[in-house]
């Protein structure tokens, strides 16, 4: 979803008769249901989000991450590794001492292994002796450089995100006033976004959005504790928002009537009329 769109206020005159204001938009609507529409194959809802809230959104995730970063560094860099099997410099040290004695133990298996051969070819070693030892230790070998592989790649994971959460903080750092959005916030900050469809919820309209942050991916935002004051505030907004939705029920229900009985008195009329010529 990338689409940007600005419509202005917008006076028309609907099928009950009576004339509404559009209220002006300033959204982001989905670029592939628009898209894919001009090719009469649509592949995805028409969804949208208001700018306005999108911005706050990220804002609030640039805000969290680089508050973190602020806070500890060495906490933020141990969150950016939790995705990782190595979390920690003493694992990634114990990877290192374990891949190295590995290696000689790998290096000693290929002595053993020409020694019997020697043996073998001078008649010290049965065939059948030879045989089985070597196949012990070419069994051993294999597993064992099945394990550095793993443990390498498992290192490489460590060293990659230890690498993108220094390049977070980074830039991170190069921010102090984190109070407005800015375009060079989102050109160094955002990687991508999902915005999802809309759904209702107990009457109210909710939406999931998925922020990722360059370096380090999708952000969390913790959910943060109301206090009592601001329980009652929401809950007057809820209860605010629920009689506009009630009270324009009630007034397209009304000017729905208001039409359909002048559509009817205009069919008796014009009955009338006929009847009289």
């Amino acid at each position: 979803m990338h689409n940007h769109r600005t419509n202005h206020v917008q006076v028309f005159q609907n099928r009950y008769g009576y004339v509404c204001k559009k209220p002006p938009k300033d959204n982001y609507c989905c670029s592939t249901y628009n898209l894919t529409g001009r090719k009469f194959n649509r592949t995805c809802t028409q969804h949208q989000i208001q700018t306005k809230a999108l911005r706050e959104l990220i804002l609030e995730s640039i805000r969290y991450a680089s508050g973190l970063v602020q806070e500890d560094e060495a906490e933020f860099i141990q969150q950016v590794r939790e995705s990782s099997t190595v979390k920690q410099e003493k694992a990634a040290n114990a990877h290192k001492r374990r891949i190295d004695h590995e290696k000689k133990r790998i290096a000693e298996l290929d002595k053993l292994i020409r020694r019997i051969y020697e043996d073998n070819v001078i008649g010290k070693l049965t065939d059948k002796r030879f045989e089985t030892l070597s196949g012990e230790y070419e069994s051993e070998q294999t597993n064992l450089e099945e394990s550095i592989q793993t443990l390498q790649e498992e290192l490489e994971g460590f060293e990659a995100d230890s690498l993108r959460a220094d390049k977070f903080i980074e830039i991170a750092k190069r921010y102090t006033d984190f109070s407005e959005l800015t375009a060079p916030m989102i050109n160094e900050f955002i990687d991508k976004i999902y915005v999802y469809e809309g759904e209702k919820v107990d009457g109210e309209r909710v939406q999931k959005v998925d922020v990722y942050l360059n370096f380090i991916g999708k952000v969390e935002l913790p959910q943060r504790e109301l206090s009592p004051e601001e329980i009652a505030e929401e809950e007057k907004e809820k209860r605010k928002r629920k009689q506009r939705r009630e009270a324009q029920r009630r007034y397209d229900a009304r000017k729905k009537a208001e039409w359909l009985a002048k559509q009817e008195q205009e069919t008796t009329d014009e009955t009338e009329e006929s009847k009289t010529a």
